[in-house]
């Protein structure tokens, strides 16, 4: 039997998109998970995690087609463990206080604080206090997962160490034209170390 590695969609219109319809989550349901999370035994990573799903929601778990949202919940005294992924989260303190260690930075927070945990950057969450911690992360997870590309580790060996590639310093990876014009439409050219290699804007944890 031969394969076909193609579809023919010769004179085929255009597909429609699909809405996905607003969701309302009650504030007893978020209250009964939180009660839920907090009255079960604690995970080995220390991750009392459920996601917030849209009934319309297939791979991603997203609660918008491209927007995981997650209810996380630490108990006083806990911690979970260190991760690091590269998709971005923001995270709000709904209940409770604590700290995050990201990328060796601590951000405390308490209650309706916000902050943000750039990709690949190492953390873990912390609840130094005598109340329970809760959390809700929203991060693009759902639409790198969709596309196949969600990378997650756990206590990743981290390597500090590794001096950082200095190429944009270096006089001979530079081009002496620089970006120019190219006629009066607004066209640039670009040179080619600068289009293969450009500077890298830095993310940092933000309270």
């Amino acid at each position: 039997m031969t394969q076909s590695f193609f579809l023919d969609r010769s004179g085929a219109a255009p597909e429609p998109i699909e809405l996905w319809p607003a969701v309302v989550i009650p504030k007893e349901a978020i209250d009964a998970e939180i009660e839920r999370l907090a009255s079960a035994a604690k995970p080995e990573n220390g991750r009392r995690r459920a996601l917030i799903k849209h009934p319309l929601a297939g791979k991603g778990d997203g609660l918008a087609p491209g927007i995981q949202v997650a209810l996380e919940v630490l108990k006083p005294g806990e911690r979970t463990a260190v991760v690091r992924q590269n998709s971005t989260q923001v995270n709000f303190c709904i209940h409770g206080a604590g700290a995050s260690m990201i990328k060796g930075k601590r951000v405390g927070f308490r209650q309706y604080d916000v902050w943000n945990t750039p990709s690949m950057h190492p953390y873990f969450h912390i609840n130094d206090t005598d109340a329970l911690q809760v959390r809700l992360t929203y991060s693009n997870a759902a639409l790198l997962e969709m596309l196949n590309v969600h990378f997650v580790e756990e206590n990743p060996t981290l390597l500090e160490a590794v001096p950082k590639e200095k190429s944009h310093d270096d006089p001979r990876r530079q081009s002496p034209y620089g970006t120019f014009k190219l006629g009066t439409d607004g066209a640039m050219l670009m040179p080619y170390e600068r289009l293969i290699n450009p500077p890298a804007v830095e993310s940092k944890a933000l309270h």
